[in-house]
């Protein structure tokens, strides 16, 4: 009788490490992308009006949602701290034209507020941007 000789086989073994790597780094990647705040900012619903000009002057966003929170340039900010930001973003330039974008159900208390603490910074133009009404 012949003996062949059967050579013992290793166990099939799964290398789970790469793939758990990749996991964690699409994990981290989609983590870190998904909370990137963007500069869009608010969005509000802008009072209509019919006419409208654009300028070539430099603006300064402020936007004030539905519930009076105040953004200045995507960021949120306080009340109490508009005034010193806006200084800053001013700094006495006299082309700078504060743009307030204020949801059309705000009261009016917010903007004529709004507008005194900008007086404050030094800023002196200031526009109510609108959306196109259409006929």
């Amino acid at each position: 009788m012949v003996k062949f000789q059967y050579k013992e086989k290793t166990p099939f073994k799964l290398d789970l490490i790469p793939m758990i790597n990749i996991v964690f780094l699409l994990l981290i990647f989609f983590m870190l992308t998904a909370t990137t705040p963007s500069k869009e900012g608010t969005k509000v619903e802008l009072p209509k009006a019919r006419t409208g000009e654009k300028s070539n002057k430099q603006y300064v966003n402020v936007t004030i949602d539905k519930k009076g929170v105040l953004q200045l340039e995507g960021e949120t900010i306080t009340f109490d701290a508009l005034p010193a930001q806006l200084e800053k973003k001013v700094n006495g330039q006299k082309n700078i034209v504060i743009s307030i974008h204020a949801d059309k159900v705000i009261e009016f208390e917010l903007f004529g507020k709004v507008i005194a603490l900008a007086k404050q910074a030094g800023a002196e133009d200031f526009i109510l941007a609108t959306e196109q009404a259409l006929n």
